[in-house]
């Protein structure tokens, strides 16, 4: 699974599986999706281009990071820079900040089997020659390298930090050319054509000061040498005469679009206008050695215009194949709607007044291929909503309010809901999610007035969408030794359900530990309350880790031990507005160690396919798990893994997704399973540096945070080589 940063710690994705509807991703589907993030296609010009990267990186290291601004096309391959035949495809709207200085960072370890998918651009039609690779002049990327094998001596270069890249001299133009009758690619009116690119990196020189840059060279290639992962979903939507107004409280329309998402969550993919009835969407697909391949699962989401929604689940998608998906007949949408608006506020039922920020609501309808899912989850029947898609998504702003508005041109998605019918049965289940606290499901609405919409519990008594969510909390302490005068270390906490990589909240600022802490610190987090299934009680398991600085910088891969928890029996649901709280103290105590790394080493992972990844656990708690990166049908497979991680031993494990069958439309996601017995690896402590106790490593200055009272800190730090 892909990994995200809480405050300079790298944790796993699965972090956000609250706004995915309680699900484990698919994780040949995450790594195309969350560091994607593929905004919507825009029609501006009469054809499309859709542009997607796969990697080719450099061995042994952890991430290869390039932050891309933009890729541009001209028909002409000789263009100069000021050319005003380049046609410009930005990064997603919404995706890195905002305007022209906007960036998408790609890890180019992540994109070497399926393509991680760039941006959807209108251009104009006809032949393009040139494609350009556009990053950012201030900073272009990010290197963090394994550990050594053995010390570096000379330079004190440390693996698993970040390192910054500068492009070699004669290199700071990435492009391709092809001058051939068919250029590139030869977009079409009306059409929507592809754009892989190979974007491959070559070490010219590593740094030659502590901190110093790597020196690289980033080509492109196209097509690229390896097969290309894509499938095609393509179809077709009619619209049957409504008798509703055909209007919109705004006065502005979302046009008609189908998303793909991926399978039971709100992320969406790629997204395609609807023109003269017809939709073709390029996606990621996961391939394999054997045909068809191992599959990617997808939702496909229709809405915008004056219609009402439609919704589907696919059969497994495949490289090179298409999947026809009709919204037509029984299916139609029906048009000439009346529009309205959902609005509220979530609050926190356990702290009057106080505001849920990023709070996630869905509108959940049923897929055509199971018309009568059950939406709206009951007590013997908990997880009855996985089988149901978003249309619709909103997040609450620093108040709690929700939506938060769109943009001039275009309305947010609740500003845009087909009212449908306002008796039983209910066209809208709305799910409101967010870390630490249990979801809520409710009847929705929707409203003519700018500020509208009614919600219901029961589907009997409709009041204005003021919602709360309830939680409960777990307080306890974490021994730690403190940092020494004048430093200070950042502690995280993370909650996840025992036995799985779900986390489920994390405190929403780090705790500050000085050197005058007594050797202990404090924390409560919240955390859901609502058991899983039926008379089960809900248990969790903690990990704290540190966040450390290298060189005045947050280190992604921290230098402290890592404190776990296993199996806290979590607080009982709230009585009211009374939340409960439970103690859960910690016994590790967290000490400055020094990080190091586990590789697969030559061997790698044995029979892995897409599915595939591994696990890291101490003591019985699950950490951070990575997928299995360079497979077959890439050209010399290594089936490789890495962690960067606190030296001390761990368990490591196979994690397998279930192979989709290609002749069944699934129900709900499939679930990952631990696949083989764990696997203990210890990594040794790295030597001492600028200390009594110092090794025969360079004697440097500590430049990092996780410095030992005696003025000693861990030098260069140690891989420990581990196949499965």
């Amino acid at each position: 699974m892909t990994q995200f940063f809480f405050d300079g710690f790298r944790v796993k994705d699965s972090f956000v599986h609250r706004t995915a509807r309680g699900l484990i991703v698919p994780f040949v589907i995450v790594i195309c999706v969350l560091l994607a993030g593929v905004g919507s296609a825009r029609a501006a010009k009469n054809a499309l281009v859709e542009v997607g990267f796969v990697g080719v990186p450099p061995p042994n290291f952890q991430n290869v990071l390039l932050n891309v601004r933009s890729v541009r096309i001209n028909p002409h391959a000789s263009a100069a820079p000021g050319n005003k035949s380049w046609n410009n495809i930005p990064v997603p709207p919404g995706i890195g900040g905002s305007g022209r200085s906007a960036d998408l960072q790609i890890d180019l370890n992540t994109s070497q089997n399926v393509p991680q998918l760039f941006n959807i651009a209108g251009v104009q039609p006809g032949t393009y020659s040139i494609a350009e690779l556009l990053l950012d002049p201030d900073n272009p990327g990010t290197l963090v390298p394994n550990c050594p094998l053995a010390p570096t001596l000379g330079n004190g270069n440390d693996g698993c930090i970040n390192y910054p890249i500068q492009l070699a001299a004669g290199h700071s133009v990435i492009s391709v050319t092809n001058t051939g009758p068919g250029g590139l690619i030869q977009p079409g009116t009306g059409k929507l054509t592809e754009l892989v690119l190979q974007v491959s990196m070559t070490i010219i020189q590593a740094p030659t000061t502590l901190g110093g840059a790597y020196t690289v060279a980033v080509t492109l290639a196209s097509p690229p040498t390896n097969p290309v992962e894509l499938g095609v979903v393509k179809g077709s939507v009619s619209v049957k005469t409504g008798s509703g107004s055909g209007t919109s409280p705004t006065g502005k329309v979302r046009k008609l679009a189908v998303t793909a998402e991926a399978i039971g969550t709100n992320t969406a993919i790629a997204s395609a206008p609807v023109k003269n009835g017809k939709f073709t969407l390029e996606l990621p697909a996961a391939g394999g050695p054997a045909a068809p391949g191992f599959g990617t699962l997808y939702d496909l989401a229709v809405a915008g215009g004056l219609n009402t929604y439609a919704a589907e689940r696919l059969l497994p998608l495949y490289p090179g194949q298409s999947i026809t998906a009709d919204f037509n007949g029984s299916n139609s949408l029906t048009g000439s709607q009346t529009l309205g608006n959902i609005t509220g506020t979530i609050t926190d039922n356990c702290v009057a007044t106080k505001p849920i920020v990023g709070a996630t609501l869905q509108l959940l309808i049923p897929p055509d291929s199971n018309p009568t899912a059950n939406c709206f989850p009951s007590e013997t029947s908990p997880e009855s909503f996985l089988e149901c898609v978003a249309v619709a998504t909103a997040n609450t702003d620093n108040t709690g309010y929700f939506p938060p508005p769109g943009t001039l041109k275009v309305p947010a998605e609740f500003a845009n809901v087909p009212i449908g019918k306002k008796k039983a049965p209910y066209v809208y289940v709305m799910e409101v999610s967010a870390p630490g606290y249990d979801n809520l499901f409710v009847y929705a609405i929707p409203g003519t007035n700018k500020k509208d919409g009614t919600c219901s519990t029961d589907g009997t008594t409709f009041t204005a969408c003021k919602l709360a969510l309830n939680t409960g909390y777990v307080s306890g302490t974490i021994p730690i030794e403190p940092p020494i005068s004048g430093q200070t270390t950042l502690v995280q906490v993370f909650a996840e359900d025992t036995g799985t990589n779900n986390i489920e909240s994390a405190l929403p600022a780090p705790i500050i530990v000085r050197s005058s802490n007594p050797g202990t610190v404090g924390f409560t987090l919240n955390v859901p309350t609502k058991p899983i299934s039926p008379a089960t009680v809900r248990t969790f398991d903690l990990f704290a880790t540190t966040i450390d600085l290298y060189h005045g910088v947050t280190d992604p891969y921290q230098g402290h031990t890592i404190a776990v928890l296993s199996d806290v029996t979590g607080p009982a649901e709230p009585s009211g507005h009374v939340c409960n709280t439970v103690e859960a103290p910690f016994a590790q105590t967290i000490t400055c160690i020094g990080h190091g790394s586990i590789t697969a080493g030559p061997a790698g992972v044995a029979n892995a396919d897409l599915g595939t990844s591994v696990v890291l656990s101490k003591g019985n708690v699950q950490i951070t798990n990575t997928p299995v990166q360079n497979q077959s049908a890439n050209s010399n497979p290594l089936n490789s893994y890495s962690f960067c991680i606190p030296a001390d031993t761990y368990q490591v494990q196979r994690l397998q997704l279930p192979v989709p069958s290609p002749d069944a439309t699934p129900s709900v996601a499939p679930t990952p399973f631990l696949d083989g017995s764990p696997v203990t690896v210890t990594i040794p402590p790295a030597p001492l540096v600028h200390g009594p106790t110092a090794s025969p490593t360079p004697t440097i200055k500590c430049p990092t945070t996780c410095e030992n009272s005696d003025g000693s800190c861990p030098g260069i730090c140690n891989d420990v080589i581990q196949p499965l």
